[in-house]
C-alpha cells in the first residue's frame, strides 16, 4: 500500500511539474528546443527514444546497453537491495527511459553546436566567392561531415529535383529543431525568394550565435558551484546506504527487511528525488 501511495505521489508531482513548466514557456513566449515531432504526444516521445536508442556507442548500441543495465540492476536488487519486483522493475525502466532521452538530446545538441558554425563558415565563404545559394548548400554537404553533412546533401538533392524550398527546409529543420537552425533556414528561404544581402545576414547570425554561446558559458560558470553542491548532497545518502551494508549490518537489515524500516527507506528515496527536482528547478530559474 505504501508503495502504491508513493508511486502515485511521485507521478502527480512529475505531472504538475511538467504542466507548470509548459505553462511558463507558453507565457514567456519561448518554444522548447527539441524536435517538433517530439512535442505532441507520448507516441512521439517513444519514437524519439527509439531514435536515440538505435544509435551506436562504440561496439554496442543503445538497446543493448539499456538491456544490460536492466539485467545488472535486477541482479543487484535480487542479491543486495531486495526491493519488491513490481516496484523495482518499472522504476528502473522509467529511469533508463528518461535518462536515455536526456542523454540523446544532449548529444544531439552537442553535434549541432559543433557542426553548425562550420556550416555558417562554408556558406559565408561560398557566397563571398560568388556562388549561388544552391551551390553553397551543396558545398556544405561536401565539406561538413557527419549527420549535418548528410542533411545538407539531402537538401541539395531535393532542391535540384524541383521541390518546394519551404517544404524542404521545414523537413530539414525537424532533424535539428533549434532556433538557430530555424533562423538560418528563414534567411536562406528569404534570400532565395526575394534576394538580399545573404552574406551580411549570415555574419549577423554568426555573431548572435557566438554571443549566445558566451552567455551560456557564463551562466554555467555562475551556477557551477550550486550544481556541484547539489550533486554532492545527493550522493551522501547513497554512499551512507552502501557503507551501512558493511559498517552496520543490523541497521541495514532493519531497513531492508522490517516494515517500519521500509517506510523510512521509501521516505528517504522520495525526499531525495523531490529535493533533486527542486534544486534543478531553482538552478534553471537562476539561469
Amino acid at each position: 500500500m505504501y508503495i502504491v501511495i508513493a508511486m502515485l505521489g511521485i507521478a502527480i508531482l512529475a505531472w504538475s511539474y511538467l504542466k507548470n513548466r509548459r505553462l511558463n514557456k507558453v507565457l514567456s513566449g519561448q518554444s522548447p528546443q527539441r524536435p517538433v515531432l517530439l512535442q505532441s504526444s507520448m507516441s512521439n516521445i517513444i519514437n524519439e527514444w527509439k531514435q536515440y536508442s538505435a544509435k551506436n556507442y562504440g561496439v554496442l548500441n543503445g538497446y543493448m546497453i539499456s538491456l544490460g543495465l536492466v539485467f545488472f540492476s535486477l541482479t543487484i536488487n535480487s542479491y543486495w537491495l531486495q526491493f519488491p519486483f513490481l516496484f523495482f522493475l518499472p522504476t528502473i525502466c522509467a529511469a533508463l527511459f528518461i535518462g536515455q532521452i536526456r542523454l540523446g538530446r544532449s548529444l544531439h545538441r552537442k553535434v549541432f553546436d559543433e557542426k553548425f558554425p562550420e556550416v555558417l563558415g562554408v556558406v559565408n565563404s561560398a557566397v563571398a566567392a560568388g556562388s549561388s545559394i544552391n551551390q553553397a548548400l551543396a558545398r556544405c554537404g561536401e565539406n561538413v561531415e557527419g549527420e549535418m553533412g548528410s542533411l545538407f546533401n539531402m537538401i541539395n538533392r531535393r532542391l535540384n529535383l524541383g521541390e518546394d524550398p519551404e517544404r524542404v527546409f521545414i523537413d530539414a529543420w525537424r532533424a535539428f529543431c533549434f532556433r538557430d537552425f530555424y533562423f538560418f533556414f528563414v534567411v536562406m528561404l528569404v534570400s532565395m525568394q526575394r534576394g538580399g544581402q545573404l552574406r551580411l545576414l549570415i555574419n549577423r547570425l554568426s555573431r548572435i550565435i557566438n554571443v549566445n554561446k558566451t552567455l551560456e558559458r557564463r551562466k554555467k560558470a555562475m551556477t557551477s558551484e550550486a550544481r556541484a553542491s547539489a550533486k554532492i548532497v545527493a550522493a551522501i545518502p547513497i554512499l551512507f546506504f552502501i557503507g551501512m551494508k558493511y559498517l552496520s549490518p543490523e541497521n541495514f537489515n532493519f531497513i531492508m527487511t522490517d516494515g517500519t524500516g521500509r517506510i523510512i527507506l521509501y521516505y528517504v528515496i522520495a525526499s531525495e528525488v523531490i529535493g533533486i527536482m527542486i534544486i534543478n528547478l531553482l538552478v534553471r530559474r537562476a539561469t
